[in-house]
């Protein structure tokens, strides 16, 4: 009499090499644990990039933000009349009146109109709706109310009367036409400024 064979046994595949002795557990929920938890590493990895791109893309602002160091040094007088190439490098002083710019031209200029005492808050800065770089000036209570009637005067003016300059010891840093009275003591200078160029100003002024 022959002997029956025994009907083969089907169970789940197993993956790797037979397991001799007890049956093998599944490793299917450590496997779903370990691929859970490196998706979220991914994720917080791409957010962390995400947040430093947007904070990147911010307009940059208030790169530079201070008072005059020496207020007092600080002038706001009108120009009277401009005369390009009339300072050289070799300009130790100029005649009482004038100030020399840095890029040679001789301002004559009027009485002082305002001091560095009433700027309180100096800024290179890029605003959102700009391309190009500003230096933002903000100025007390006394110092907003003589601006605007000082500003209100220089806009009906012809250039260069129009302008006023801005005087640090002796020097002109800058000298922007006045197109309008400027109330409220935000005073913003605008020249096509790259941000070197608003940092400059802004670090001239303030001294």
């Amino acid at each position: 009499m022959s002997q029956q064979t025994p009907p083969p046994q089907y169970g789940p595949p197993q993956y790797g090499p037979p397991y001799a002795g007890q049956p093998k557990r599944s490793r299917g929920p450590l496997i779903l644990i370990g691929v859970l938890g490196l998706v979220l590493i991914v994720v917080l990895a791409i957010g962390a990039v995400v947040l430093l791109r947007n904070n990147d893309d911010k307009p940059a602002v208030d790169k530079v933000a201070t008072r005059p160091s020496t207020p007092e040094a600080v002038q706001f007088r009108p120009v009277l009349k401009t005369e390009p190439n009339g300072c050289s490098a070799s300009t130790t002083a100029s005649p009482d009146g004038t100030a020399c710019g840095s890029d040679g031209t001789r301002y004559t200029l009027g009485t002082v109109a305002l001091d560095g005492t009433h700027v309180s808050k100096v800024e290179a800065a890029l605003p959102s709706n700009n391309s190009t770089w500003v230096v933002n000036l903000t100025l007390d209570d006394e110092g907003s109310k003589s601006f605007e009637q000082l500003t209100a005067g220089l806009a009906t003016k012809t250039p260069p009367q129009n302008q006023l300059a801005i005087v640090v010891r002796g020097k002109v840093v800058t000298a922007p036409a006045v197109m309008s009275a400027i109330p409220g003591g935000k005073v913003q200078i605008s020249s096509n400024f790259t941000r070197a160029d608003a940092e400059k100003t802004a670090a001239d002024i303030t001294g």
